[in-house]
């Protein structure tokens, strides 16, 4: 080994320096420049996962947002769905009532109608009674006016008031 260190002229003082030097460089440069570098590499990391775990989140609450936008849509489909139908029962009641409604007005105008008719026929009928009545009053005074006395005459008026007063005219 004499024989590499005279051929490489290698001086242990030297070399010995060299190595002090070169450690003392290592543990600078450890202190100062790669403990402060990987101290910023490290939080680099750390902001670097926190940002993918961040986007991660996001895109898990973005799904549940739309899954929940999905279920909201649905269900209000389904209420609008329920309140059309629910108005168009109503609606259907409503026109079934008005229908019921009209047709009992047009039942009570026909009843009214009917028994107004009624009631001005019997009125008519009186009337054409007592003209009729009186008629036949003038006429039977004048056939019998020469033939009989005032009795007979009154017992035949009185007669004949009281058949033609049981005349059903309502037959006819």
């Amino acid at each position: 080994m004499d024989d590499l260190i005279k051929t490489f002229h290698i001086d242990w003082k030297l070399l010995i320096a060299q190595i002090i030097n070169f450690v003392i460089v290592i543990v600078v440069l450890g202190l100062f420049a790669i403990k402060p570098l990987m101290k910023i590499m490290k939080e680099r990391q750390d902001k670097i996962q926190s940002g993918i775990d961040n986007a991660d989140r996001a895109d898990e609450t973005l799904a549940e947002a739309e899954k929940i936008k999905e279920d909201k849509i649905r269900e209000g489909r389904i209420e609008a769905s329920a309140v059309i139908e629910n108005a168009e029962k109503q609606a259907e009641q409503l026109r079934q009532e008005k229908t019921e409604k009209a047709q009992k007005e047009v039942q009570k105008v026909i009843a009214d109608a009917k028994q107004k008719i009624k009631s001005e026929k019997e009125v008519m009928l009186k009337e054409a009674k007592d003209g009729i009545s009186d008629l036949v009053v003038a006429a039977l005074n004048k056939v019998i006016v020469d033939s009989t006395d005032s009795k007979d005459k009154k017992k035949i008026i009185d007669k004949a008031i009281d058949e033609f007063k049981d005349v059903d005219f309502k037959k006819s």
